[in-house]
């Protein structure tokens, strides 16, 4: 199984984000004393006692002082054992990775950064609110690299408005320049409650057209396949299958325990999920309760999840597994299949559906296609 970490805490709100966070550090102590009460009260959540991945996303991980996050460590130690093979990641901002930090994140355990970058121009970065350089993003790659991390990723943000496949270009040339073996390249959306979605609102921010991002995508994939990377989900490419086995847990439907605001946990029947808010997760805790929302999950909710997480992967749907579990949905839909493999938007091969890069573009589209 996979435990992720919210921290939820940032220096500044980037104007693309969607995900809970908050730009103030006001209580952040009384939200470690929180987590590390909701882990204790979350122990028995999976019947497994043996964690394979540990996942500090947010938010800024990176920001917590490195008593706070030894302190939750510990604590999610004290609670479940790590093969020693396991996976533990920390999202980090460019500004946090100096070498006292990278130290000591590799004395409390982790072995794997997620380093955002999000572009190497300083303009873009000033557009979307980031507080790193361009040179920054660089040097905290090749700084975490010295001090003997060997599993590094960075997030890339492609689609910004004005951007061209030249400044793509740009971007991969340097990237492929660096001590990089996982990389996260996203399209840019307009999520709810952003200040891109209130800039859009009064028509001062226009995406670019689908068109262009559908050129910038497949130069993404192209270069990065050409230098060695494997396109191996749709946002996420990988060196010497250096995946993101967390991540990967979540497309493969393996459970997994979210602590923290806002995050979420599957045991394979149920999801279930924290409450978005600072105060209403504190304040529970601070009673010994979980404030959460659960759903169980049907049949044809498992179907539907089985379809969006499988095909955003190269590995693909496994027919026989379809026909095995969940033939009475799967029979309704297969049928449509033939139009997408002549247009080369998915493949067929051993029993096994793989959507192609230009497949996983319109993958929305497919989905709901073969929803139920």
């Amino acid at each position: 199984m996979g435990i992720y970490v919210h921290i939820p805490f940032c220096r500044s709100k980037c104007f693309y984000c969607g995900f809970y966070s908050v730009a103030s550090l006001q209580r952040k102590e009384e939200y470690v004393r929180a987590l590390c009460r909701e882990v204790e009260l979350r122990r028995e959540y999976l019947p497994s006692r043996q964690a394979d991945t540990l996942y500090f996303g947010g938010g800024t991980p990176s920001y917590l002082e490195v008593n706070e996050l030894e302190r939750i460590v510990r604590e999610v130690e004290s609670c479940w054992t790590f093969s020693p093979d396991s996976e533990r990641t920390l999202e980090a901002n460019p500004e946090d990775v100096t070498v006292e930090k990278l130290r000591f994140w590799k004395e409390v355990g982790f072995n794997r950064l997620s380093i955002g970058v999000q572009s190497f121009d300083d303009k873009v970065l000033k557009q979307i609110n980031r507080t790193h350089s361009a040179r920054r993003a660089e040097e905290a790659v090749c700084r975490a690299a010295d001090c003997g991390f060997e599993n590094i990723g960075i997030d890339l943000i492609i689609g910004l408005p004005g951007s061209t496949s030249s400044d793509v270009e740009h971007h991969l040339k340097i990237l492929e320049n660096l001590p990089v073996s996982h990389v996260s390249v996203y399209l840019l959306s307009i999520d709810s409650n952003t200040v891109f979605e209130r800039l859009a609102a009064r028509g001062k921010f226009v995406p670019l057209d689908d068109d262009c991002l559908a050129e910038q995508y497949l130069l993404v994939s192209d270069y990065l396949k050409h230098i060695g990377f494997e396109h191996y989900e749709i946002s996420n490419f990988a060196k010497e299958r250096k995946y993101s086995k967390h991540n990967t847990s979540y497309w493969m439907q393996r459970p997994y325990l979210g602590l923290g605001a806002a995050a979420h946990s599957y045991d394979g029947d149920s999801r279930q999920w924290n409450a978005a808010h600072l105060k209403k997760y504190m304040d529970a805790l601070q009673e010994n309760r979980l404030y959460f929302e659960r759903e169980e999950l049907s049949d044809r909710d498992k179907y539907n999840e089985c379809i969006m997480t499988r095909l955003r992967t190269m590995w693909g749907l496994d027919i026989k597994r379809l026909e095995r579990e969940y033939a009475v949905y799967w029979n309704r839909v297969k049928h449509k299949l033939p139009v997408w493999r002549e247009s080369g938007l998915l493949e067929i091969e051993n029993n096994i559906i793989r959507l192609s890069p230009r497949g996983w573009l319109v993958s929305d589209g497919i989905f709901s296609e073969l929803f139920i």
